[in-house]
């Protein structure tokens, strides 16, 4: 034990630069809406655009994005609470094909159905989930160059 705060740093010194780990953060966004409103507030929509446009950067080591996956909850077997679910999600959708303009980009949506409402948490509803799939993962480029000297070419 005694020699443990000298054998940390040698290891970490020790260790090839290829054993980095490669993630990329911020992937994923939070769209809260108004409990009663199906439209975006502008913080709202100037907080999801910078986001969107940040992501679709290619020279970012994603490459940008191909796709978009938004994810809202309704309560089953509830129409008011499906239907607003669905105008939430077009009201994202459409911000997004507009913010895409030139790209080839899909965006799907899904409606994730909960047996009844949330008492302890309402605003469940209200909350949105967008991610975004980083074009690398499409064509098989993240970390690139990071696997080490003894990749495979496949991973390449």
């Amino acid at each position: 034990m005694k020699y443990l705060h000298a054998i940390i740093p040698l290891a970490f010194a020790l260790a090839p630069a290829w054993t980095a780990a490669c993630s990329f953060g911020g992937l994923e966004r939070e769209v809260r809406f108004p409990s009663a409103s199906t439209h975006l507030g502008s913080e709202q929509i100037i907080s999801l655009t910078n986001w969107f446009i940040e992501q679709k950067d290619t020279s970012r080591a994603t490459h940008g994005i191909y796709r978009a996956d938004i994810f809202a909850v309704a309560v089953k077997g509830d129409a008011d609470s499906t239907r607003k679910a669905h105008r939430r999600l077009a009201e994202i959708t459409g911000l997004l094909k507009t913010l895409s303009a030139g790209t080839s980009f899909d965006v799907e949506t899904h409606v994730n159905e909960i047996e009844t409402r949330p008492t302890k948490r309402p605003e469940r509803l209200d909350v949105l989930q967008a991610t975004v799939q980083p074009t690398c993962a499409k064509t098989r480029s993240c970390c690139k160059g990071i696997e080490g000297p003894s990749a495979s070419p496949r991973q390449q």
